[in-house]
């Protein structure tokens, strides 16, 4: 008697559950004098109502992840200034009359006496200041030599292509080094390139704002008249230089001509509402949300230049000469370089979200002239470079179409349309549970 006296003092929790909760049909499963068949009519309902519900929301989770937000093209008369288009001059120079001098400086050959080891060391020379990031190849036929392994390579660069760097200050373009070798650039990031060994901003003209009623300009006499083949790469003036990128444009001057690039300008733009998205659905980074280990603030160039010396790092435990960034991580010698070559490092994806804004530029015209024919010797000092800008009347915005509390009310709305439930049943519930925990919690404490 005492036994069946306090199961019937126990609380019926299923019961309690059942009528407790607004979830359609869950009164019903509990009811006295109900058919089983109809409490089992219920029980499908209510499944069926919650696979419907979770379908729902799981769709809609799946909205916000892969496409919370939407690319419109839209007139820009509302931004009034951009920045002018970064320039990087690449030339494919040395200066022969300094290679016997760093031959006798670097390894103590005399080139008028022994020719052989100087034409050696000459080859090593100009395999070094043409070698990019691409061909570390190259440098096969010394990849035994252990005379080459405490050679300063930016050094090497600064002085076969003395000549050429600008030594007026201030400068439109300074000296900076990059993946496709030693060139000059007006970026704004030359901190991260600086050739001669810190991490210091170099001196270069302050980036200039455009807008469409001015125009935006910029004329360069390159290299002091020298005539050397150029290479201009054309990029945002808030990034360093990446060859083979999408949003860098490449230029060849070539040797002998004056050129006049005109340059559209198409921005990207976002809604303040994209910021509040998680940067995973967005697929785009603000300069402030820095990530990055070497650089900062955030910029898509330098994210992919950390991935390659994060990947140079992990397969040959050395970075290539021509990053500046962690200088307390050893350099490469040659036999490291090479190690990179056939590790096949630059096939390693980096996974670097672009910035939520910026602009890409386009060519739409190029003006080249000639000085004349081969005799005229005039050319050299009148070899110019010339960039137009033109910015577009039309630009694409980053807008939201489906944001956090749209997907928080989305789940509501399934939820309450197929189950009936709110805030309220699952603080309910919630309640309930506790209440449960609590009570087995007394029960067991009591005995």
């Amino acid at each position: 008697m005492k036994s069946i006296r306090s199961r019937s003092m126990q609380p019926d929790w299923l019961a309690e559950l059942c009528q407790e909760s607004s979830i359609h049909g869950m009164p019903y499963i509990v009811r006295k004098k109900l058919h089983w068949t109809e409490r089992l009519f219920w029980i499908f309902i209510i499944l069926g109502s919650a696979y419907y519900a979770i379908s729902s929301c799981l769709n809609q989770w799946y909205r916000f992840r892969d496409n919370p937000v939407v690319y419109e093209y839209e007139y820009l008369f509302g931004l009034h200034n951009f920045s002018h288009v970064g320039i990087t001059l690449c030339p494919r120079y040395h200066d022969e009359a300094e290679i016997p001098r760093l031959i006798n400086e670097l390894w103590g050959v005399d080139a008028s006496k022994d020719k052989e080891k100087a034409e050696y060391y000459r080859k090593f020379l100009l395999t070094i200041n043409g070698l990019q990031y691409t061909t570390l190849e190259n440098l096969l036929p010394f990849e035994n030599d252990s005379s080459l392994d405490n050679v300063n390579y930016l050094n090497i660069l600064l002085e076969l292509q003395r000549k050429i760097i600008p030594v007026e200050i201030p400068v439109v373009l300074a000296p900076i080094i990059t993946e496709v070798g030693l060139c000059q650039t007006t970026s704004q990031l030359t901190r991260y390139g600086n050739p001669y060994g810190k991490l210091e901003t170099m001196d270069v003209d302050p980036m200039r704002k455009c807008g469409y009623f001015s125009d935006c300009i910029t004329s360069l006499k390159p290299f002091n008249s020298i005539m050397a083949h150029l290479v201009v790469y054309l990029h945002d003036v808030n990034e360093l230089m990446l060859p083979n990128d999408l949003r860098t444009l490449v230029f060849d001057a070539k040797i002998a001509s004056s050129s006049v690039l005109d340059i559209m300008l198409y921005s990207t733009s976002a809604e303040s509402e994209v910021r509040n998205l998680p940067v995973a659905y967005r697929k785009c980074r603000y300069r402030n949300e820095n990530n990055l280990q070497y650089y900062s603030p955030y910029h898509p160039s330098l994210c992919r230049l950390e991935c390659r010396i994060k990947w140079a790092l992990s397969l040959c435990n050395c970075k290539p000469y021509f990053y500046v960034a962690a200088p307390e991580v050893p350099i490469c010698k040659v036999s490291g370089m090479l190690c990179l070559a056939r590790s096949k490092w630059l096939e390693r994806p980096c996974d670097c979200f672009p910035s939520c804004r910026g602009g890409t530029f386009n060519i739409f015209e190029v003006n080249q002239q000639g000085g004349g024919d081969v005799n005229y010797n005039g050319e050299k000092f009148e070899r110019t470079l010339i960039i137009k800008l033109h910015i577009s009347k039309m630009g694409i915005n980053r807008r939201v179409v489906f944001s956090t509390d749209q997907l928080i009310m989305s789940f509501g709305g399934a939820i309450g349309l197929f189950l009936g439930a709110s805030f309220m049943t699952i603080y309910g519930l919630m309640y309930l549970f506790l209440t449960f925990i609590a009570y087995k919690c007394t029960q067991i404490f009591c005995k």
